[in-house]
């Protein structure tokens, strides 16, 4: 695998709403939209010595009938993660 290419302010900008669509899509294939009633993401971004981290807080509160649970939530976040890697290696590796 190739490195990370030098990031830049825009791209930090670019990365952090793009995993957050990424996200919401993985989420919103888990929580019907019926048994949601917030969304809260909270996307943290570090990029130092040429490394990225990006840690998410995800809050979630959902309808009181829903059978949501946390495992359906973190399976959700995986994935997205996944996705992410993807996206990062298609778009900032040199």
């Amino acid at each position: 695998m190739s490195k990370l290419k030098k990031l830049s302010s825009e791209d930090l900008d670019t990365i952090s709403t793009d995993f957050g669509e990424i996200l919401e899509i993985e989420v919103s294939k888990v929580i019907s939209t019926k048994e949601l009633e917030d969304l809260d993401l909270d996307i943290e971004l570090n990029y130092e010595n040429d490394q990225l981290d990006v840690d998410v807080d995800l809050g979630v509160l959902f309808d009181e009938l829903s059978e949501i649970n946390q495992d359906m939530l973190n399976e959700a976040i995986d994935s997205a993660y996944l996705k992410f890697d993807s996206y990062i290696d298609e778009n900032f590796r040199e």
